[in-house]
This record gives structure tokens, sequence and C-alpha cells, in this order.
């Protein structure tokens, strides 16, 4: 399984704090791959929508103002309504928690 470079990730999320709900997104994804629970499958699907916000090419470039993002967010809302059944409360709690330490 391909390894998600932390820091890459971290730096991401702090220079886009401001779109809350992508970040609370991604950071729910996020507590989803740390959970040794969650099944591997879910965990690649998590890692890949993570790697398309990370990514600087993708559909809509993030230089281009609110639509630079607006596909990421699009991305990451897609893949947590089509793995919702494995996000849990303390997923959702873990999040708000990293979202605060930001």
């Amino acid at each position: 399984m391909t390894k998600l470079p932390h820091d890459k990730a971290w730096r991401k999320f702090k220079d886009i704090k401001t779109f809350k709900k992508l970040i609370e997104c991604a950071l729910v994804l996020y507590t989803l791959i740390l959970d040794a629970d969650t099944p591997v499958w879910i965990k690649s699907i998590a890692i890949s929508a993570l790697i398309y916000l990370i990514t600087p090419l993708d559909i809509c470039p993030d230089f281009i103002p609110i639509k630079g993002l607006a596909d990421d967010l699009t991305v990451l809302v897609t893949t947590l309504l089509s793995i919702n059944h494995h996000v849990k409360p303390q997923h959702k709690e873990q999040a708000k928690d990293l979202f605060r330490n930001l």
C-alpha cells in the first residue's frame, strides 16, 4: 500500500484551513486511514482521495480561486458518501480534534 506523505498532507491542510468543509472531509478520511479496523480497500479509496487533494495537478488547478478547490471538495465528499458506512463517530471526533489543532 502506498504511504501517504504526512508532512506534505499537513502542509496542504494548513494552507487551506479557511476552507473548513474541505479540511473536515480530508481529516475524516485521514482518521479513517489511521484506524487499524478499517478494511484495506476502504483505506485505498480514502488515500486516493487525499492524494487527489494534495496533488497540484488535477482537473481544476488549486491556484484558480474557489474553483481550484471545488473539484477537490467534490472528490472528498463523493468519497465520503461512498464509504460512509465505514465512518464511525470516533473518526469524526478525531477529525474535529485535529482541525482544532491546525
